[in-house]
């Protein structure tokens, strides 16, 4: 699995597999083809599940989630655009931007990885999910 997933991240994003590993993540994927990254640990608690959930498995590659784009987001070398206060509000409004990139991409805002989206070209499709979305009124954009 995580050789998998470093392998669509290498291509995806230009993340080298050095720079992935060094992060010392286990990987465990769940229903819905989910992907969730952890630091085992030696303790015995129940748990219902651990980790974060750190992006998707796709047909088409692997849609990182806020969180994962965080955590690799520092690696990319490709496939991150870079956006304005207001491309940003819109896109955490859940607002899809206009991006001339294709696949995958990063959104990124200063310092902040705000998510990933698939771009066409055009446009980059939103995937922010809606109860992680900010209320902007229609003027603010």
């Amino acid at each position: 699995m995580k050789e998998k997933i470093a392998n669509f991240l290498e291509k995806q994003f230009g993340i080298s597999k050095e720079e992935f590993f060094s992060l010392n993540l286990e990987f465990e994927e769940r229903g819905k083809r989910r992907v969730y990254a952890f630091k085992p640990c030696n303790l015995d608690l129940p748990t219902y599940h651990y980790g974060i959930y750190f992006g998707t498995l796709d047909d088409n590659g692997f849609r990182l989630s806020i969180e994962g784009c965080f955590l690799v987001g520092k690696f990319a070398k490709k496939n991150v655009l870079t956006v304005d206060d207001e491309k940003a509000l819109a896109w955490m409004s859940g607002k899809d931007i206009e991006c001339n990139l294709r696949g995958y991409v990063i959104v990124k805002w200063r310092k902040f990885f705000l998510g990933c989206g698939k771009a066409n070209g055009k446009i980059l499709r939103n995937f922010v999910p809606k109860n992680r979305r900010i209320a902007v009124s229609e003027s603010s954009l």
